[in-house]
């Protein structure tokens, strides 16, 4: 019991130590970065890409491979020993070690060298650019949340203000004071007012969820941010002209870099293609041996038994004798067949070819039609980062003029609720002009926070082009 009451401690120690932690944006980057799916795939895809590359370092490099075989042959067999057809069952193997040099591929070899290498340097921009594509979104998502906290502070200060000039009301209208109509219509404000901070509940709500959705935050449906002092950023990316904004992005874009790099990969791929069409020339060589279990050898020397008619005959009429010999066989050990059958061979293998159904033609033909793909992907990239910087500039410029007019604006309904609200006070207004005065002093408030986050967003996706850092 002891022990299951501290473990029992220390789960809801760590429990609300998890609960209680505080999100700052480079953390939520960071925890984003780490566990997103796609993050994580665009990685992977780079390791891909770096094995391959791998690889065609290694085909410059001989090729050496070594191979055994033990065969158990059952009826008609070829003896590897003696090259004769037997009729028995025996065992025989070998052992071989076999190597190949490529000497001239057409080129192919350094092509698809060249090729992996930039493809590698190409898949570590797409890397970068899922990186970046996912810091924006969490940075977008962060600043929303802290959007929708502001809206909700501010719908909580204005219920607090319109509560306390609703019992006023009432006050008033119990002592005869004030007609009835005046305090339905703060009702009907104070409903509205409501109405409103459940709505930016529910934005709230919606914002976290995108955030722990953007960082694959499992298990979490609440989040809990830092609130850091936002001030407007720098305006100096507004003093740019979007063609300078563009030329510095041209620099900095991953995406941009990337599809460079893969129209010079489309290059080398036409070069591998062009290579089939020149001669192939490698060198091999081999080492090689054999045994078999019906193997023999002579047994010391062969012993004379007498002559026997050979079948000829001599011009006199006589028979010609031949010797005859009694050989005595022993097996053949396993060590002297492998010295005996041992071989070795060197040699050179050119290829040319002469006619394969236009393969090689149709393989230049789509090659070339890829690198004129690759090139207007590069052209399309180029276009899609001009058409996004200009919008990004004019944006932000709209930001800023918008941001300024709701200054203007919360300045002059200020002024205008106060100078209505000192006129409803003294009895010298009717409660829905009252009304109306604080609803628009609400929405020039509301409009204020607003063109503010905006405007920060605008700022920090214009400095992402100009290749800055994501901070607030």
């Amino acid at each position: 019991m002891k022990h299951s009451k501290f473990i029992f401690l220390l789960i809801f120690f760590f429990s609300e130590v998890n609960a209680q932690k505080i999100w700052s944006l480079k953390d939520c980057i960071d925890y984003a970065l780490n566990n997103n799916i796609s993050v994580q795939q665009s990685i992977i895809a780079s390791k891909i890409a770096a094995a391959t590359y791998q690889q065609s370092v290694g085909s410059l490099f001989p090729s050496i491979n070594a191979s055994s075989s033990l065969n158990y042959n059952y009826g008609r067999s070829l003896d590897p020993t003696s090259y004769q057809y037997v009729d028995q069952t025996f065992q025989s193997g070998g052992a071989s070690l076999n190597g190949n040099l490529p000497i001239f591929q057409g080129l192919e070899l350094q092509h698809n060298l060249r090729k992996s290498s930039i493809d590698f340097d190409a898949s570590k921009f797409d890397v970068r650019k899922v990186q970046n594509d996912i810091a924006l979104s969490v940075a977008a998502a962060y600043l929303q949340i802290l959007y929708s906290n502001e809206q909700l502070k501010a719908t909580n200060d204005r219920i607090e203000a319109v509560t306390k000039e609703r019992n006023r009301a009432k006050i008033l209208v119990d002592n005869d004071l004030l007609a009835e109509g005046s305090l339905l219509d703060a009702d009907a404000l104070l409903a509205t007012e409501e109405f409103n901070k459940a709505s930016a509940e529910n934005l709230l709500i919606s914002s976290k969820l995108t955030l722990i959705q953007l960082m694959q935050l499992e298990g979490a449906s609440d989040i809990a941010i830092e609130t850091p002092a936002l001030e407007i950023p720098s305006q100096e990316s507004l003093s740019l002209s979007s063609e300078s904004v563009y030329n510095e992005a041209l620099k900095n874009l991953p995406e941009v870099k990337a599809t460079e790099l893969r129209l010079k990969s489309a290059k080398e791929s036409l070069g591998i293609a062009r290579a089939a069409r020149y001669p192939r020339l490698s060198a091999f060589g081999s080492l090689s041996t054999n045994y078999s279990n019906q193997a023999t050898s002579l047994d010391g020397s062969p012993v004379f038994t007498g002559y026997v008619p050979s079948g000829a005959v001599t011009s006199s009429g006589e028979q010609v004798l031949q010797p005859v010999f009694n050989y005595k066989y022993r097996d053949t050990p396993f060590k002297d067949q492998l010295n005996n059958n041992f071989g070795k061979a060197i040699g050179f293998n050119l290829s040319i070819s002469l006619f394969n159904g236009w393969a090689i033609n149709s393989s230049i033909k789509r090659s070339k039609l890829s690198f004129e793909n690759a090139r207007l992907n590069v052209l399309q990239t180029k276009n899609t980062v001009l058409k996004n910087v200009q919008q990004a500039h004019a944006d932000a410029i709209a930001a800023l003029n918008k941001y300024a007019a709701a200054n203007k604006s919360v300045t002059a309904q200020e002024k205008a609720f106060l100078y209505t609200e000192k006129k409803y006070n003294a009895g010298l207004l009717n409660s829905i002009d009252y009304v109306n005065a604080r609803n628009n002093y609400t929405k020039s408030q509301s409009d204020l926070i607003q063109s503010k986050f905006d405007l920060i967003l605008k700022i920090k996706v214009l400095d992402y082009y100009l290749g800055k850092p994501l901070s607030f």
